[in-house]
């Protein structure tokens, strides 16, 4: 498994992730009714997707952490980023629901926010120095540096 050294920008880059993403869980759990009332969203969808990012918040955190990550991880959190784009995308024009002007502005700046944290992750991927390289065959000797 391709591994990759998680350098010192991409690991502000998850934490950044991880406390914007832990904020706005905490919002919509705690504050779910008067948001839903603000933003024309059902109460049980804010709640709902504050709680789905609860895990994700900690997963960020972890990764964050982290000395080196599997490629795969980390491409995995650029592409789920891509899917809250593109969910905050329905919700802005009325897919999941009938937003307001409040709710369809907080979905757009959500996208934005979000879309820039894909791209920033992706950014410090391509960057990030490969952990390891092609292991040496059974009973061959490695090279000396």
């Amino acid at each position: 498994m391709s591994r990759f050294t998680v350098t010192p920008f991409l690991r502000r880059v998850l934490r950044v992730d991880a406390l914007l993403s832990g904020l706005t869980a905490l919002a919509l759990v705690a504050d779910a009714e008067p948001l839903a009332a603000w933003t024309g969203l059902p109460a049980g969808l804010l709640q709902a997707t504050g709680l789905a990012l609860v895990p994700w918040t900690a997963a960020l955190a972890w990764m964050g952490g982290r000395e080196s990550l599997p490629v795969a991880a980390l491409g995995t959190v650029i592409a789920l980023n891509f899917v809250w784009v593109l969910d905050t995308a329905l919700v802005a024009f009325g897919v999941l629901g009938a937003a307001q002007t409040a709710g369809v502005a907080i979905a757009a700046v959500q996208a934005v926010g979000t879309l820039v944290m894909a791209e920033l992750e992706w950014w410090g991927l391509k960057r990030a120095p490969r952990v390891g390289g092609v292991a040496a065959a059974p009973g061959r000797a490695r090279p000396v540096s």
